[in-house]
């Protein structure tokens, strides 16, 4: 299996709900570079033991959204976007990983603004998958 956060930037980039996300453009993978102000990047932030026994996964990942200067609105609008791609998908398979469900942990949330003034929210996200 490979990390998570590989197959959710592949179900994003697939999207054809509106978002425009592009992998090396304004879509990352665990690094946040300085520009484009613009970004939303994927972080695979562990999850929870697997159950003796059975061939889940139960991997949670954390997507972090960095806004355009003072581009809250915006900012917030593109993380719902994200949940409404991701939130309570099931039965999907993405590079040979079979995905029971995706699920959303709770809303958008706003961890504050940077040193120049682009807001930076978050959103998690837990899952079943297997081989």
């Amino acid at each position: 299996m490979s990390s998570p956060s590989i197959d959710i930037k592949d179900i994003l980039e697939s999207s054809e709900a509106g978002l425009t996300l592009v992998y090396g453009t304004d879509l990352f993978i665990s690094f946040e570079p300085e520009a484009p102000d613009f970004c939303v990047t994927i972080y695979d932030t562990g999850g929870f033991p697997p159950q003796s026994g059975y061939t889940y996964d139960y991997p949670t990942i954390m997507i972090r959204c960095r806004g355009e200067i003072y581009g809250f609105i915006a900012a917030y609008a593109i993380m719902e976007d994200i949940k409404d791609v991701l939130h309570d998908r099931h039965n999907e398979t993405w590079n040979s990983t079979r995905y029971v469900g995706i699920w959303a942990m709770g809303d958008v949330g706003l961890l504050g603004y940077d040193e120049n003034n682009r807001p930076l929210l978050s959103l998690n996200f837990r899952m079943h998958r297997t081989n």
